[in-house]
């Protein structure tokens, strides 16, 4: 029994019995643990990543023409509608200039009429009042002249009593 103790520390104690129970270990854990699987899962997914990526490039140099096509007549575009901004705001400057011409054209006639309204007033104020300084002025005289001169003061009686009668 010796013998076969002996031949069993030999067995344990050589490399390749370690070698081969270390696989025997590893097979199971391989089984056990599906590592094909994950190794498989793995690989999988850096494939679809790497087609993620191809399909993200293309993408990015559609989009990366598409901008430069889109930039290509910029500057043409940016002088016209410059120019389209300039002739609007050429009109309108006009558009507005009329307006004003034709407003302060409303304004001087409006201001004229006024003018003229008022200077209508004032000439009847003044001539109203003047013809009223002027009939005082006649009264003071005539009272003046009939208290002067008593004939006329009669003879005026006499004509205002006959015009009475008439009436």
């Amino acid at each position: 029994m010796n013998e076969l103790a002996n031949f069993w520390n030999l067995i344990v104690e050589s490399n390749t019995f370690n070698f081969i129970v270390l696989l025997l270990i590893f097979a199971v854990l391989f089984k056990k643990l599906n590592v094909s699987g994950a190794v498989e899962k793995i690989k999988q997914d850096i494939i679809n990543a790497i087609d993620n990526a191809k399909a993200e490039r293309e993408n990015a140099k559609n989009k990366l023409m598409e901008a430069q096509k889109s930039i290509e007549h910029i500057e043409e575009d940016i002088k016209q509608r410059l120019e389209e901004a300039s002739s609007k705001g050429d009109g309108i400057a006009k558009q507005i200039l009329a307006n004003t011409e034709e407003q302060v054209k409303l304004i001087e006639n409006n201001i004229a009429r006024v003018i003229n309204a008022e200077e209508k007033t004032l000439s009847a104020q003044m001539t109203k009042k003047t013809l009223n300084a002027s009939i005082e002025l006649a009264k003071q005289h005539i009272k003046n002249i009939l208290e002067n001169n008593e004939e006329l003061h009669n003879k005026f009686i006499d004509e205002s009593i006959e015009n009475i009668d008439r009436v």
